[in-house]
């Protein structure tokens, strides 16, 4: 029997399933930079007295390249340099702060730095196809810039892993920001890829590095059961969605795709808590002129729950999660029998256990030539 270790929360669940029922383990394998060739890369980085490093991911990667790239710079001499981390960075409005943007696409600080450097972790992301330095900073600053976005989607489904319109307009808005970036690439073992300097630039190729790391072929499964590498940026069931939409592509459908996540955090502010509480209905997910965040999830659930049995393995309340469309279950062993009991005892089972580093891609069938 398989030994498969799937995080949950801070935690790690076992998953006992017999080898003749697990159809592939998936875990992108990622090769990783010394600590030599991190300094020496941070070494590249503008630097100057007062400067704002701005930490855009909770996870340990970012954390850790944020307290190198302060020991480089305070080990050449500067000073005053400032560390903030995303949701607490002290913003001013008109023209009472540091404006770092564009009077049309404004992101203005409460005091003036003379370099700006922006740290994140690239990762996809269903509505902009990718995550990093421009979609962060749309989602939490850039408030008519990210409605903008949400609406020149093309479809109510996910596309994670895909250049579309949402990504043009956040590039578009970073193109016009006086600061920089440092986008890693990097998994809990260590960190793969660092590209410094101009923001836009920075990101793309940092997607580039990504999705030639770890975009997964697959068998087409009638079954999967996702969950992250890390718990630092999943810690709540808007983040935690993403795991799903990174999987769906490899899921026939009427399969079945479930989530263990145990979201300690709760739902996540926005869409989600609004929904379960009543707030919103089902006709305002696709108002227009409105976007309050996580509502792409609600609109994908809304959309992928008639294609797939969507299911759950979490600490949330049954009431929040079977009204957002979940099938409950009460732990691995429960997700498990449930799925043999659906597809067969004979039936595979996909496990994608960093499904926030692993995009699945349908495996295309080789056809014979006839001779």
């Amino acid at each position: 029997m398989p030994e498969i270790w799937l995080k949950y929360g801070t935690t790690d669940v076992a998953l006992d399933i017999k080898f003749g029922n697990l159809l592939a383990q998936v875990s992108p394998d990622i090769p990783l930079m010394s600590d030599e060739e991190i300094a020496a890369t941070l070494g590249n980085v503008a630097m100057s007295n007062n400067m704002l490093i701005l930490a855009l991911s909770k996870s340990k990667p970012v954390q850790r390249i944020v307290q190198m790239l302060q020991a480089v710079i305070q080990s050449r001499g500067f000073e005053g340099v400032h560390v903030n981390a995303v949701r607490k960075l002290p913003l001013m409005e008109g023209n009472e702060g540091f404006n770092v943007g564009s009077h049309d696409c404004p992101l203005v600080l409460g005091r003036r730095y003379e370099n700006v450097i922006f740290v994140s972790r690239t990762s996809y992301d269903p509505l902009f196809g990718f995550s990093g330095t421009p979609t962060i900073l749309l989602r939490y600053y850039m408030q008519d810039s990210m409605l903008a976005a949400f609406e020149s989607r093309r479809s109510n489904l996910p596309t994670p892993g895909v250049d579309c319109p949402p990504m043009a307009v956040a590039l578009s808005a970073s193109e016009k920001l006086s600061a920089a970036s440092v986008e890693l690439v990097a998994s809990n073992s260590g960190i793969s890829g660092i590209y410094c300097g101009n923001i836009c630039d920075g990101f793309r190729n940092a997607i580039q590095k990504l999705t030639s790391a770890t975009t997964v072929e697959v068998d087409y499964a009638k079954s999967a059961i996702v969950g992250g590498s890390n718990d630092t940026d999943f810690s709540n069931l808007t983040a935690s969605l993403n795991l799903l939409w990174n999987s769906a592509h490899g899921i026939q459908e009427k399969g079945s795709i479930i989530l263990l996540a145990e979201n300690r955090d709760g739902l996540g502010e926005g869409a989600l808590q609004m929904f379960v509480e009543g707030k919103m209905k089902i006709e305002d997910f696709d108002k227009k002129g409105f976007y309050v965040p996580g509502l792409e999830h609600l609109l994908y659930m809304q959309n992928l729950c008639h294609q797939y049995d969507l299911g759950i393995l979490s600490t949330l309340p049954q009431y929040y999660l079977k009204k957002l469309g979940f099938e409950t279950y009460g732990g691995t062993k429960d997700v498990l029998q449930k799925l043999l009991t659906k597809h067969g005892k004979n039936h595979k089972i996909l496990v994608s256990s960093a499904a926030d580093l692993a995009l699945l891609k349908r495996r295309e069938q080789t056809r014979a030539v006839p001779a």
